[in-house]
């Protein structure tokens, strides 16, 4: 008698009321219990000057409000500080990336330090790197005149005017509002060409490929010549490496060095002094290579895997641009280099290895593209951490390259979005970074959770799904036979690219691409969720019953 009451309240709450199609359109799409790492992810959109800190439910456990737009990173200290750049406009360094300023803000948002970096002749912009000693390495564009150019080989057809060329400094931080200049390096003190035999840095730049060739353009921007857009740096082999996308290539340089030894060509631990110690991704770039043989298209994220994690010691990038039979497409490479126990790597050229040790992409590559931006983090569990920038979506996959995680950044340039509403492909934002809650970060600090980014958000306290307070009018969208069997089968004018049924906790048991219907033989009884998966990515939610 029990278990025929129970049913029949059952039955009520799946039937005995209106069909409510749940649109779940941004914070927390998808949680696959036990296959995440525990802890927090740290994010900044585009369009707001709030940089957020959520859970793996979604939930904010802080959010820091700052006076500017990020330009573009932020980055959690051990201390639980916040060290976040700042976007100021500038009328010269106006491109992509552009910032200016670095902030340093304690847990409760006080402004511990600032420092600009913004006038006609530098510009910090896209990313820092910070130190355990708390000095910090900053990425800034350094302007060239149009003489300075012509003196060191600049081709004539390749200049407006002038050109924005790239140098990195490390700060110390003095007080609240200065700091010490203590290392710098710069790409003009590095350069080659092979047009103009009369000036001093001449030479047959496929002998020199520590060497940078000044008039190695791809045309998309003759100013913005290299557009620098990560740094990151391996205290154990003190080696920085940067991003270089208009090269389509990684670089690896020697932080060992002085500041005179960094302009030069001898010195440092690897005793190269400035000169580039590795370099991977486009070897036509030093000319010892074809257009075929490119694996890097306007990359991000270069980022080394730290020791302990599977693929350690190796490097991995989102590789933006990539093409297959004329489509774009996006894959996230892990790049084992050339390095000996040493820290030294093979000078063999073109550098090694041809391919990448790994690399992810949808399984229709066209699904996941993003132009520009983009971060991938690898986890200590094997999980690759992945922000497709272009569309302000965090996905998270296992080592089998499932999808396990996913959450799209509520913020647009419209502002905070209302769940059940889309973000209409506005939402871009450059990285996001996981921590571990056992991150020193966290000691002491207050993580309980303060709501959500978004608006009207439908999630319980386990991150279960809860489809019944947000109501999506738009569509018309009925499901039978409901209590089901062994299938269910959807009717709408949305023709479903994906359907999927999820347990209350979140997770993906069914899946069926490209059908109307669904197979739901296999599931013992009780209340599940149906998924709709629209052919834009967006998800509409309604419970099930399954009962035999």
């Amino acid at each position: 008698m029990k278990k025929f009451i129970l049913l029949s309240v059952l039955l009520l709450i799946v039937i005995g009321s209106p069909i409510l199609w749940a649109s779940i359109t941004v914070g927390l799409i998808k949680h696959d219990f036990g296959s995440l790492d525990d802890g927090y992810v740290l994010f900044s959109p585009t369009y707001s000057t709030t940089t957020y800190l959520i859970d793996k439910c979604g939930y904010v456990v802080n959010k820091w409000d700052c006076k500017y737009r990020p330009g573009f990173s932020a980055y959690l200290l051990p201390d639980g500080n916040l060290l976040r750049t700042g976007y100021l406009a500038n009328a010269i360094f106006d491109a992509g990336g552009s910032g200016g300023i670095i902030e340093k803000l304690d847990w409760d948002g006080k402004v511990l330090w600032s420092y600009i970096i913004s006038d006609s002749t530098q510009c910090m912009h896209h990313d820092i790197a910070p130190l355990k000693n708390g000095n910090i390495l900053a990425i800034c564009w350094d302007y060239k005149n149009e003489i300075e150019s012509t003196d060191m080989g600049r081709k004539p057809a390749l200049l407006e005017n002038y050109i924005w060329s790239e140098k990195i400094i490390e700060l110390r931080p003095i007080g609240t509002d200065s700091a010490e200049i203590v290392w710098e390096w710069k790409v003009w003190d590095h350069l080659i060409q092979n047009a103009f035999p009369t000036k001093p840095n001449y030479a047959e730049i496929s002998q020199h490929p520590e060497l940078i060739n000044i008039n190695q353009v791809n045309f998309v921007s003759l100013r913005d010549w290299l557009h620098f857009n990560s740094i990151d740096y391996n205290e154990e082999l003190d080696q920085i490496m940067l991003s270089v996308p208009n090269f389509g290539e990684i670089w690896i340089i020697d932080h060992s060095t002085s500041k005179e030894e960094s302009a030069g060509h001898s010195g440092g631990k690897y005793g190269k002094g400035g000169d580039l110690l590795y370099r991977w991704g486009n070897s036509i770039t030093y000319g010892k290579g074809e257009a075929t043989d490119q694996e890097l298209f306007f990359q991000h994220s270069a980022k080394w895997i730290p020791k302990g994690f599977p693929n350690e010691n190796c490097i991995s990038v989102f590789n933006n641009a990539r093409i297959n039979n004329g489509n774009r497409f996006t894959s996230v490479d892990i790049v084992k280099p050339p390095l000996n126990s040493d820290g030294f790597y093979d000078s063999k050229l073109p550098y090694s290895p041809d391919k990448p040790k790994w690399s992810y992409s949808a399984e229709n590559p066209q699904d996941f593209f993003s132009s520009v931006l983009g971060s991938a983090q690898q986890l200590s569990n094997g999980n690759m951490l992945i922000c497709n920038g272009g569309s302000g979506i965090f996905f998270e996959i296992d080592s089998l390259k499932n999808e396990v995680w996913k959450y799209i950044n509520p913020i647009s340039v419209l502002g905070i979005t209302n769940q059940g509403q889309s973000t209409k492909g506005m939402n871009q934002l450059f990285r996001c970074v996981f921590y571990p809650n056992t991150y020193s970060a966290f000691n002491g600090k207050d993580l309980t959770r303060k709501g959500f980014v978004e608006n009207n958000n439908s999630l319980s306290e386990n991150c279960s799904l809860d489809t019944t307070s947000v109501e999506d009018p738009v569509y018309n969208i009925s499901i039978y036979p409901n209590p089901a069997m062994d299938y269910v089968k959807v009717v709408s004018e949305l023709y479903p690219s994906k359907l999927s049924i999820l347990n209350l906790q979140g997770q993906e048991l069914i899946i069926q691409s490209n059908s109307n219907t669904i197979s739901t033989k296999d599931l013992q009884n009780g209340i599940y969720i149906l998924r709709l998966t629209d052919t834009s990515g967006i998800s509409y939610y309604n419970k099930i019953l399954i009962t035999r």
